[in-house]
């Protein structure tokens, strides 16, 4: 402890300058975790600074502070004035190669990094991938405001696999890197999440991450290097080993990396709970796909029924008139029966009138003879 009178909260509770807004429970962290650095040249960057009074906060918390930057995508946070010099302020947004290169100029490293920015997991996890490679060995980055990582407007939810707060539960996996036992980088295991938020993380600075914290809402992680991250060699002190006496060999051994690639919950290619999401991700397409193939089939359905009738009510109107037309062929036909047997019985008539006559005529004297 530096023995400072005034701690975080009360510099904030005192504070009348610009509005700032935090967290009871956030002041008490921040004043034991930033203990050790307050009489420090401090670099800090804070991403999301709202009405910019958290700036004024920390530079007089930190009196030492060699620069304070805040970076907020509101245009209106451009016109917040400081009459300090060694506070920043970037308009734009975090997570672009215009804002990493303005924040970097002003310094190319940070000793403390705060985000309190959009809350939303996609927007956590790449700043995280862009700016925690610039956070120097000894550093803190500090991820606030987690609790939205369980809301669904912030792209979260308590089982969601790519929140933020799972983004970094994932990272106790990478700090243990040397005990996987299967041939798998630490970028790889946190694929799901580059290919979702279009993130690019490093090795490198993963193998930095030295360890890290959960408090209510808030996730540290603290940098350093890589080999002061590793487990390092067993240290076996005194000589009396009554109940294990077969430890004593093992002083200055290193870890026993046991092979665990047959080891099914090790040997996967992604995390159970990614893998769960892919394939609920593709019962769902299927079942819109199957969905869809219904409707069509049902629309199918309705068309060729439709066609159907229609087919039915054509061959209908063609038979009624055919029936019509056989009708009237049949009374033609009738007519032309009745008119030929009328034509007969007028022949049969004058035949027999012939007939008549004739006989009458052959019957009757010949003035002739």
């Amino acid at each position: 402890m530096t023995g400072h009178s005034a701690t975080l909260r009360s510099i904030f509770i005192e504070h009348s300058g610009k509005a700032s807004d935090k967290w009871a429970m956030y002041l008490d962290e921040y004043n034991r975790l930033f203990d050790s650095y307050r009489d420090l040249p401090v670099r800090l960057l804070e991403i999301g600074i709202q009405n910019g009074g958290s700036l004024e906060i920390w530079k007089k918390y930190f009196s030492n502070a060699e620069m304070i930057v805040g970076c907020d995508n509101n245009p209106v946070c451009a016109q917040l004035i400081y009459a300090d010099p060694q506070i920043v302020v970037v308009m734009a947004d975090a997570n672009t190669d215009e804002a990493e290169q303005r924040i970097r100029a002003v310094s190319a490293a940070f000793d403390l990094i705060i985000d309190d920015g959009s809350h939303h997991s996609g927007d956590i996890v790449r700043s995280f991938a862009r700016y925690f490679a610039h956070l120097a060995d000894g550093g803190m980055y500090i991820a606030e405001d987690l609790h939205c990582s369980y809301w669904q407007g912030f792209e979260g939810g308590l089982f969601h696999p790519d929140s933020s707060v799972t983004f970094f539960k994932r990272l106790a996996d990478v700090i243990n890197h040397e005990h996987w036992g299967v041939d798998v980088t630490r970028c790889e295991l946190l694929k799901g999440f580059s290919s979702k938020y279009t993130a690019t993380l490093d090795e490198v600075a993963l193998a930095s991450i030295h360890s890290i914290e959960f408090i209510n809402s808030m996730c540290v992680i603290r940098k350093a290097q890589p080999d002061a991250n590793v487990l390092g060699h067993r240290l076996i002190v005194g000589a009396e080993a009554l109940v294990c006496s077969d430890i004593l060999p093992f002083h200055g051994s290193s870890s026993l990396l046991t092979s665990q690639t047959d080891n099914p919950w090790s040997s996967e290619d992604c995390p159970l709970d990614a893998a769960l999401l892919a394939q609920t991700q593709e019962i769902a397409r299927l079942t819109a796909s199957v969905s869809a193939r219904d409707t069509e089939i049902a629309n199918l359905n309705q068309t060729a029924t439709a066609s159907a009738l229609d087919n039915l009510a054509q061959l209908a109107q063609v038979r009624q008139q055919l029936e019509t037309k056989l009708l009237q062929l049949t009374e033609q036909s009738q007519l032309r029966s009745g008119l030929e047997q009328s034509v007969k019985t007028y022949l049969q008539t004058n035949q027999d009138s012939a007939n008549v006559l004739a006989l009458l005529i052959s019957d009757s004297p010949n003035p002739a003879r």
